[in-house]
């Protein structure tokens, strides 16, 4: 049983292009239309996580290169949601999350000492507290920004969710191919349930357990 069906990126593009009716069954696209239809795909793939879409594109656990004092830069790919450790004696110490309000706050945010929580800047740095003297041995975890399209490689999400994708781009070209208000309903209406779908399978789930205390 194969198992290896797929699309790469120019595939999702024909998609779109054909339920707009821009192109017919088999037709090719013109080289405009194409660089249009991937301009829009990697549009739809950079929004997803807006959508919801975040743990399924977890990071490997990463080691962050500490050169002195309290900030190390995070990697190009971070995008947000991240969890942050020190390894004291090879076991992992969680470092808390400090939001921006807070950090602001603290008077004394340049205190000296093993960090035990962190900030997310928006410089895209992050922030120890209190600020090391030596290598404190951070690594991080986190939501990664999704991969840019290229034409000839399968976009950067699973399996479950190129089908939908065509759809994705189909709605974000409407506008830009005068598409018939039926046909922009109907492939609107198509992206919101196939990305409802296939965000709701991608949520990691567990056993929720309730107890009595007296």
């Amino acid at each position: 049983m194969s198992t290896a069906w797929t699309l790469a990126a120019a595939d999702v593009c024909n998609d779109a292009l054909e339920h707009l009716g821009v192109i017919g069954a088999g037709e090719a696209a013109s080289g405009d239309d194409m660089q249009l239809a991937l301009r829009a795909l990697d549009a739809v793939l950079k929004e997803l996580p807006l959508a919801g879409y975040s743990w399924p594109k977890l990071s490997a656990e990463t080691a962050l290169a500490w050169t002195g004092g309290q900030s190390i830069p995070l990697p190009v790919d971070y995008f947000s949601a991240p969890a942050a450790w020190r390894l004291v004696n090879g076991r992992k110490v969680a470092l808390t999350q400090v939001p921006h309000a807070r950090w602001a706050q603290m008077c004394d945010s340049g205190a000296a000492g093993m960090p035990t929580h962190f900030y997310v800047g928006p410089d895209q740095v992050l922030n120890l507290w209190p600020a090391p003297d030596t290598d404190p041995v951070v690594k991080l975890q986190y939501q990664r920004i999704v991969g840019d399209a290229d034409g000839t490689v399968t976009p950067d999400v699973p399996q479950y969710m190129l089908n939908a994708l065509g759809y994705g781009v189909a709605n974000e070209l409407i506008l830009k191919f005068d598409t018939p208000d039926a046909k922009a309903q109907v492939i609107a209406a198509r992206w919101q349930a196939k990305r409802a779908a296939a965000l709701e399978y991608a949520i990691e789930s567990a056993p929720i357990c309730f107890e009595v205390r007296d």
